[in-house]
């Protein structure tokens, strides 16, 4: 696995709830960090997140590491789907490093198994549109995670054309000139500062 994550003992975090076993003991120290204490707040407020072209309001992220960070979907298809990115600006998923893929993806599990507890769902869909004809409208690498419950599509595969649907619709929408007119940002930083409170 390369030179494998940094640990920064500083930021260590407590797994309390394991999905698959592959979780990380209590106490283990792995860079993560949650965004919401008042000491990591003012740090972490200054910070500067970029999503492809477009600059990201650090009130919409609500977790971050040393490579990855992850906010709130201004076009969510289901309650508590959020978007996982790495924080340098990398086009398609071959060209991320080991390490950042790596800390992707193991943030995509932490999430995942919290926001699936957190809205009472059953199961988690993880996806990524890899390249235009994908779908991917954000030149920007990206997992989508998005909690799933029994019934919140007819046909369960139903999921990925509505994620399509919402992308093309965000990339008509989104226009750096522009003022975003979706979810406003009042309402992802409040959705954004609940999750924030499950990773304590």
């Amino acid at each position: 696995m390369g030179k494998g994550l940094r640990l920064l003992p500083s930021l260590a975090f407590t797994l309390t709830h394991s999905h698959s076993g592959n979780c990380l003991p209590r106490g283990s120290a792995v860079g993560f960090r949650s965004i919401s204490s008042t000491s990591t707040t003012t740090k972490m407020s200054a910070e500067h997140y970029k999503f492809g072209p477009y600059k990201i309001e650090p009130k919409e992220v609500f977790y971050s590491s040393e490579l990855s960070y992850a906010m709130v979907n201004l076009r969510p298809v289901v309650p508590g789907h959020v978007l996982v990115c790495p924080k340098r600006e990398v086009k398609r998923f071959a060209d991320l490093t080991v390490d950042e893929t790596s800390d992707l993806w193991f943030m995509a599990q932490k999430i995942g198994s919290r926001l699936e507890g957190y809205h009472q769902a059953t199961s988690l869909t993880f996806t990524i549109q890899d390249g235009p004809q994908a779908g991917q409208t954000v030149p920007h690498v990206h997992i989508h995670i998005l909690p799933r419950k029994s019934g919140d599509f007819e046909n369960n595969d139903e999921i990925y054309d509505a994620i399509d649907v919402k992308e093309k619709e965000l990339k008509q929408k989104l226009d750096l000139d522009k003022e975003r007119k979706d979810r406003s940002i009042e309402e992802m930083a409040q959705e954004a500062e609940a999750y924030r409170s499950l990773f304590f």
